[in-house]
């Protein structure tokens, strides 16, 4: 199930969620991001950049992040995702899809009603190499607090039951990003 994250700077870098893994190994078109145990707002820049990154320098390239082995996802993993289907997916010939079981998909992305926006794949591809892991580095507590308001903004846009929380994380984070003396009220 999805979790709001911290809404102020502050918050932002006391917190130090359990760390998820990120591993990413080839497929014949692309790549495999795997997520074990969370996907959180600290993993969520480094399965982006890979994810991102495939995705921009083939343009014929499919990237799946397999859900299959993780047991949460956050708010800012989830926007996360819609960033990158928003960048690189449709729903009818996406270049983007999630994997895991119709159950897993329901658990971690149906809260937010994601599990039918994003497309997805029962099971994720067959991988042409060994899975790497992809190094999860500290992010500065501003460049984390941008990349969680970012997120934020793009659940927001969504017919989501939690959209006033996103769009009230986003705001606040902004204010904060433009005025560093703002207080949360």
């Amino acid at each position: 199930m999805a979790s709001v994250v911290p809404t102020t700077l502050t918050s932002v870098a006391a917190t130090k969620p359990m760390a998820g893994k990120v591993m990413v190994a080839p497929t014949t078109d692309g790549c495999c991001v795997r997520i074990e145990g969370r996907g959180t707002m600290q993993e969520s820049p480094a399965a982006k950049a890979i994810a991102a990154g495939t995705l921009r320098n083939d343009s014929n390239a499919h990237v799946v992040v397999d859900l299959s082995a993780c047991d949460y996802l956050d708010s800012t993993f989830l926007g996360c995702l819609v960033q990158l289907f928003r960048d690189f997916g449709n729903k009818t010939s996406s270049r983007f899809h999630v994997a895991g079981s119709a159950d897993k998909r329901k658990k971690l992305m149906g809260p937010c009603h994601l599990d039918k926006v994003i497309p997805s794949l029962d099971a994720a591809p067959q991988t042409i190499g060994n899975w790497v892991p992809v190094p999860v580095p500290p992010v500065g507590s501003k460049d984390l607090a941008r990349h969680i308001m970012e997120c934020h903004k793009l659940l927001a846009e969504l017919d989501s039951p939690m959209r006033p929380a996103f769009l009230k994380i986003a705001e606040q984070l902004q204010r904060e990003l433009n005025d560093p003396a703002a207080k949360p009220h």
